[in-house]
């Protein structure tokens, strides 16, 4: 593993190791031969095939953050739909070092299927409205939720105590309707719940004049988002600190880092048992993304000391241990 503050290839490189361990909740593959992984027909977008190995080689040659044996959490890209296939391949190769998380229909699918795909490695469901441009009510959202922990509930692993999760890439402006929901599903604590990329946060729809030095409660949804993750009378919700690019698309920018600055802040001090970190690679839709300044600032929001050090730990690895069923990592 080369040191921290080396350069290669012109690649940034970390300035402190990441926690040894570390699991990256949310990377995608997207497998070459699309004859054998079809794209479904209404797929937003035609995709550059990236592989398993090429997430390895993110890893240990391209990115910069130096993780000799990464753990990965695949997550069903849009564009597969509920065809499942690719990300099963690859959680297969990873093995007991992988995890997925799959997509279905949940008036189709079977528990029988689902017990299978426990057994390969999947450990959660995404329902993805926003990469998909789609809207919904509240109502309808109590609905679809509740057709996905029924279905889940039935499950062996959750006859055992197991947890799936239910992972949503939702509009930040829905952490109200999410927060209204959350407390009449019925179940709702058989499940966990994981939400997306600053829970949809985007500085340009949400708070275009929010400055490095405003306080997050400003912005519509914040203060909703927290109490989700942090009133233990709810389901136990988790929240993704990742796709810095998606929230400001000026993201290379140093004046973008320090505009996300009071956010992360306010997340990892008041939810620091529910936040994980995640890569988002390959950055689909978005190019030339360097990861380290974001880590960067993943740690300098954890704060320094022997506290810093802890929540580092809970955001690399611990939480995402928890909440992906993965054993404690050498």
């Amino acid at each position: 593993m080369q040191s921290p503050g080396a350069k290669s290839q012109n690649v940034t490189r970390l300035s402190r190791y990441l926690p040894e361990g570390t699991i990256d909740s949310h990377m995608h593959i997207i497998p070459p031969d699309f004859n054998r992984f079809p794209l479904q027909a209404s797929a937003q977008y035609k995709p550059t095939p990236h592989t398993l190995s090429d997430a390895m080689a993110f890893y240990t040659q391209q990115s910069g953050l130096g993780i000799a044996r990464p753990r990965m959490v695949l997550v069903q890209v849009s564009i597969y739909g509920n065809d499942n296939s690719a990300l099963l391949s690859g959680i297969a190769e990873l093995g007991e070092n992988g995890r997925g998380v799959v997509q279905f229909d949940p008036a189709q699918i079977s528990t029988q299927q689902l017990d299978v795909w426990w057994q390969q490695g999947a450990r959660g469901v995404r329902i993805n409205l926003v990469s998909v441009g789609r809207s919904i009510t509240e109502d309808d959202l109590l609905q679809l939720l509740q057709t996905y922990v029924d279905k889940l509930a039935k499950t062996k692993s959750a006859s055992t105590g197991k947890k799936w999760v239910i992972e949503m890439f939702l509009p930040l402006r829905s952490m109200l309707s999410l927060l209204n929901i959350l407390p009449k599903v019925q179940g709702g604590k058989k499940v966990r719940f994981c939400l997306d990329h600053f829970a949809g946060l985007k500085f340009k729809d949400d708070a275009p004049d929010f400055g490095p030095d405003d306080d997050p409660y400003l912005i519509p949804g914040f203060s909703e988002l927290v109490r989700l993750v942090t009133d233990q009378a709810l389901p136990e919700v988790y929240l993704k600190i990742s796709a810095q690019y998606r929230v400001d698309p000026t993201y290379s920018s140093q004046d973008a880092l320090r505009r996300l600055d009071p956010v992360g802040r306010e997340l990892i001090r008041k939810a620091e048992n529910r936040v994980i970190w995640a890569s988002d690679w390959p950055h689909t839709r978005f190019e030339n993304i360097d990861s380290v300044p974001f880590v960067e600032s993943c740690y300098s929001w954890c704060g320094e000391g022997a506290k810093g050090d802890a929540r580092r730990e809970k955001l690399f690895r611990l939480n995402s241990e928890t909440l992906w069923d993965m054993g404690q990592g050498a």
